[in-house]
């Protein structure tokens, strides 16, 4: 059986943050201890990292703990955003196995690291199987790292995001056993009896049809179903947006296929990427990732109340796969440009998220990017959230 719980706590002192966080955590498993902890903290208390990592294991009884610095973090008790915020999950169960790793100096070294992570993992994948991976957004480049992964390993489904900060510090901290570093990979391989159902949600939402790149350099689009790319992109610009070109691309992006093979811009099956450039003489759009001809693709908007109804469909396809069943734990993966800065008010997404699936021992972060997968491999997304729910096999 699988016991877990999670808490979270906004005191400012790290001591008194661990103790409520990881005594609710604790209370709510109802375990006196704990086989893994999962801890995700604003950046202040990284610069007390040994009173973390010290009090954690105090209180939880294990070393198997991993984590990451957070822009905000959340519980099923609601979000932490603009202050001091810390959060755990803590599980424990006879069915599933759990292997924590650190990777220090990320910074051109994902594809190595990405190699080891899967060969390592090559020899579970006959079991049920489900990666955490929590880079460092400022040092990493996940696509590298997924693409080693896989070319090592084969498919491991994986859940992650990039981890995260306020803008005070300058660097993200990963935390792996009682160590907290930066310029690393943070993770851990989980198998065993268990099922994960994953999903994402997307903050942007299409607002055109389907269209197929006709012409492409590198990353620079340069025809749209055989018109200029900037001439397509201008038509949409209206009211507001057409007075002011710096707000258009905020608001404003392209979705391609996350699934290059599948090569497919449906609901849930794209990948949001910014708008990076304009040439008006050329006619041609930059934006921030390669792109192919006969590559198909949307244009975005994000929007909140788009966001929202996204939000709720993807909940309803996570409870109809639940098939009436109440998850034993959940992890959720947001996107850092999601929250208050999206809805215009905080804690929607666990609000929808527990309303839709009821009361159940949740944690989450807001990340610099979210990892899924789809298909058969693991995709780098943006602007979305990403929620996986684990559960005991039948």
């Amino acid at each position: 059986m699988i016991h877990a719980g999670a808490g979270q706590s906004s005191h400012n002192l790290t001591q008194k943050a661990v103790e409520e966080a990881a005594g609710a955590a604790m209370a709510q498993a109802g375990v006196a201890r704990a086989d893994t902890v999962v801890v995700f903290f604003t950046v202040e208390h990284a610069r007390n990292a040994g009173t973390l990592v010290d009090g954690l294991h105090r209180i939880t009884g294990t070393d198997k703990i991993i984590g990451s610095s957070a822009a905000g973090v959340l519980t099923q008790r609601g979000e932490i955003e603009a202050s001091q915020g810390l959060a755990v999950l803590v599980f424990s169960s006879d069915k599933i196995d759990t292997d924590p790793f650190l990777f220090k100096t990320l910074r051109e070294r994902d594809r190595e690291i990405g190699g080891e992570i899967g060969r390592t993992g090559a020899c579970r994948s006959q079991e049920n199987s489900l990666m955490v991976l929590l880079p460092d957004t400022y040092n990493g480049q996940p696509q590298s790292l997924l693409q080693s992964i896989q070319a090592e390993g084969g498919f491991i489904p994986a859940v992650g995001a990039g981890s995260s900060e306020n803008g005070t510090a300058q660097a993200t901290y990963q935390l792996c056993g009682k160590e907290v570093t930066t310029n690393s990979l943070a993770g851990m391989h989980l198998s065993g009896s268990f099922t994960a159902t994953i999903d994402i949600t997307q903050g942007c939402q299409p607002i055109t049809e389907p269209m197929v790149i006709t012409k492409a350099e590198r990353n620079l689009i340069i025809e749209i179903d055989n018109r200029p790319a900037l001439e397509v992109f201008a038509r949409l610009l209206k009211g507001p947006l057409a007075e002011d070109l710096r707000r258009a691309l905020m608001v404003l992006f392209v979705g391609l296929p996350a699934d290059k093979n599948a090569n497919s811009v449906a609901p849930g099956k794209y990948a949001v990427r910014n708008i990076i450039g304009l040439d008006p003489q050329k006619g041609v759009l930059g934006v921030a990732e390669e792109v192919s001809e006969g590559e198909a693709m949307i244009f975005t908007l994000r929007d909140g109340q788009r966001a929202r109804d996204d939000l709720n469909q993807m909940l309803q396809r996570q409870v109809e796969n639940l098939g009436g069943k109440k998850p034993a734990f959940g992890l959720y993966f947001n996107c850092c440009a999601r929250g208050a800065g999206l809805y215009g008010i905080p804690g929607i997404d666990s609000a929808y998220i527990i309303q839709a699936v009821g009361e159940f021992p949740l944690i989450g972060m807001f990340g610099g990017y979210e990892l899924a997968p789809l298909g058969k491999a693991n995709h780098l997304f943006a602007y979305t959230g990403v929620l996986a729910l684990i559960n005991e096999k039948d």
